[in-house]
């Protein structure tokens, strides 16, 4: 569980930009946790509309025009699965804020 105090998210603000996922396998590239994989994963590369704008993974979209790009938006957790996850998670264990992929794995 992550700390939601300001100091916390100021030092976790860059933490590790520039590492591999952890769950990713260095031999074959492949994500160990694919199956599972939490909604940030499941919404990584397509592009995704939030307060700012649409946002995109550059790696991803690379040449790609604006109505390229507009035309793969996807929504991100239409269902609200996510709250419903984190409301069970709270409800079984008492379990509550933000949580890391490492916190997948540790189950």
């Amino acid at each position: 569980m992550l700390s939601e105090d300001v100091d916390a998210e100021q030092r976790f603000e860059g933490f590790a930009n520039e590492e591999p996922c952890p769950v990713l396998d260095p031999a074959t590239g492949t994500c160990e946790l694919y199956r599972s994989r939490p909604i940030t994963c499941r919404s990584f590369g397509p592009p995704v509309r939030s307060e700012d704008g649409l946002g995109v993974c550059e790696l991803c979209f690379h040449g790609a025009t604006d109505e390229q790009i507009a035309a793969c938006e996807m929504e991100v957790d239409p269902d609200e699965l996510e709250s419903k996850l984190l409301k069970e998670l709270a409800d079984t264990n008492g379990w509550h804020g933000r949580t890391l992929i490492a916190f997948a794995l540790s189950d």
